[in-house]
């Protein structure tokens, strides 16, 4: 039993551990979700910038942005002012005086567009007399120096992080800014008003770092550049500025351009048509969509993953307990069954072994006290006033059951022994036999049957004698009229009948083997 209960358990647990292979979190028997303490997690939670930071809400839309300042702290040179061009020099002076800035600052779901204009105005005719170095222009583009000014494009993009914390992080920077960003380039609100920017841009190892603030209601955002070049020693400052945004509407803001392209004279066609493009101002330099989904958190794949669940002590421990309580149940409740079964078939055995040898007085269905004391007496072969184990097996073996298998005759004295004294006295034999009283009268009856039918295939002397017995013995029960064709009628019952009693014969022979 222990050892099947054990086979019960066993299934029941491999069942559960193979189906818990790759578990699910947040169930009743596993770990708790990463995902419901940490966002990065949660597939559920949203890319999108603007819901993610509520700061960049104020920051979208047009801007113009005034230089105050704009030096090299190391020179002293004022920025503003033109200068040669010399394209080699990692931070290249134009030819010309810069005054603002035109930005258009959007964001689209996951993905941030930042489309600029810096709009030059001509330099003076002093600078435009100079003799110009070889290496070294005094003009970009079509114009003439000092007569014409000129247009230049600007752009960075970016999307929200894998961190789902509201940062924007940059992933190319275009036109005059150039060149994909570092993967650790990022603009962040600091605060509801403040936000950081830094990024490096890869082409000429530049880092821009920048700081602004919102005045006015969000109408307006004062703040700081400055820019680095990597690779020099103590990485110096080579520019900086001050500058002030103010927030105007799309109309004023293409307004204001096209204002400033005629007071700077630039020339139709190094103008810039910020009125009819759409998403990216650079052409080709922009980003794909194959691009913007190398880190777009929309479009791909995040590096947090819910890991699978593992599963929980208590629940397996009370999963565990609940299937040993079943298998034990399940158990109980089966040996219960066959006890039962065994208890009803020794019964029914021994009620029909006594059945086959005591006789009952004539009109009699019932065990007399007499008729019970003789049957005991019978059994008890060295007469010493009980049956032993040795006794009741000789009795129970010598009658025409079949053989009775040990286990069934142990449990048939288990039950008669009721003191469990290793004999049955007479008391004890009575009281086995009252719950016999309905298997001994089954079997006496259906062998009084099995008589009157064999007294009818008697000779005929015999069958009178016979049928007055039993007549007898029925008077006081039953008045019985035996027809005098029931030797014909009969017939079917006498093959059932001996059908049964061999199917006893064998199921005595089945149980020995």
């Amino acid at each position: 039993m222990g050892s099947m209960i054990k086979r019960l358990v066993g299934l029941l647990l491999f069942s559960f551990f193979a189906r818990s292979s790759g578990t699910d979190c947040g169930k009743w028997f596993s770990s708790d979700c990463l995902a419901e303490s940490d966002k990065r997690y949660d597939k559920g939670y949203t890319n999108d910038i603007k819901e993610q930071e509520s700061f960049w809400k104020q920051y979208e839309g047009y801007w113009i942005n005034e230089f105050l300042q704009l030096n090299n702290p190391i020179t002293g040179q004022d920025l503003l002012v033109p200068a040669l061009l010399n394209p080699k020099n990692p931070v290249p002076r134009v030819p010309y005086t810069l005054r603002r800035g035109f930005y258009n600052e959007s964001i689209v779901g996951s993905r941030y567009y930042s489309n600029r204009v810096y709009i030059y105005f001509p330099a003076n005719e002093t600078f435009c007399n100079q003799t110009v170095p070889e290496g070294f222009v005094n003009v970009i583009g079509n114009g003439q120096c000092g007569v014409n000014g000129y247009a230049k494009d600007a752009g960075l993009y970016g999307t929200s992080s894998y961190e789902k914390d509201g940062r924007i992080q940059f992933l190319r920077a275009t036109g005059n800014y150039g060149g994909n960003a570092d993967p650790n380039s990022n603009m962040t609100a600091v605060d509801e008003l403040t936000f950081f920017f830094a990024s490096t841009i890869e082409a000429n190892g530049l880092v821009n770092v920048f700081t602004g603030t919102f005045l006015n209601n969000f109408t307006q955002i004062s703040g700081t550049q400055s820019v680095f070049l990597q690779g020099l020693p103590n990485n110096p400052i080579l520019q900086t500025q001050v500058f002030l945004m103010t927030k105007v509407t799309r109309e004023e803001w293409l307004a204001a351009i096209e204002q400033e392209y005629e007071s700077a004279n630039v020339l139709p066609e190094d103008r810039i048509d910020v009125a009819g493009i759409q998403g990216c101002f650079s052409g080709d330099a922009c980003l794909t969509e194959e691009e913007w989904c190398t880190a777009d958190p929309a479009c791909s794949s995040s590096p947090y993953q819910e890991p699978d669940g593992t599963l929980k002590a208590g629940p397996i421990v009370g999963i565990v307990l609940a299937g040993v309580v079943v298998a034990v149940a399940l158990m109980v409740a089966y040996f219960d069954h066959k006890i039962r079964q065994l208890r009803k078939q020794v019964r029914h055995d021994f009620a029909r072994r006594v059945a086959q040898s005591v006789t009952l007085t004539p009109g009699s269905r019932q065990l007399s006290p007499e008729a019970l004391a003789a049957e005991f007496k019978k059994i008890d072969k060295d007469k010493n006033g009980t049956i032993s184990n040795e006794e009741l097996w000789e009795f129970v073996s010598s009658g025409k059951l079949g053989e009775m298998t040990r286990h069934e005759f142990d449990a048939l004295y288990a039950v008669m022994d009721a003191d469990g004294n290793g004999t049955v006295d007479f008391l004890e034999f009575c009281a086995y036999m009252s719950l016999c009283k309905a298997d001994f009268n089954d079997a006496k009856d259906r062998m009084s049957i099995r008589q009157v039918r064999a007294s009818f295939l008697a000779p005929t002397e015999s069958r009178s004698s016979f049928a007055e017995q039993t007549a007898q013995r029925y008077s006081s029960r039953v008045s019985m009229k035996v027809p005098s064709n029931i030797v014909e009628e009969d017939d079917k019952e006498e093959a059932d009948e001996q059908k049964e009693d061999q199917d006893i014969e064998e199921k005595g022979s089945a149980r020995q083997e």
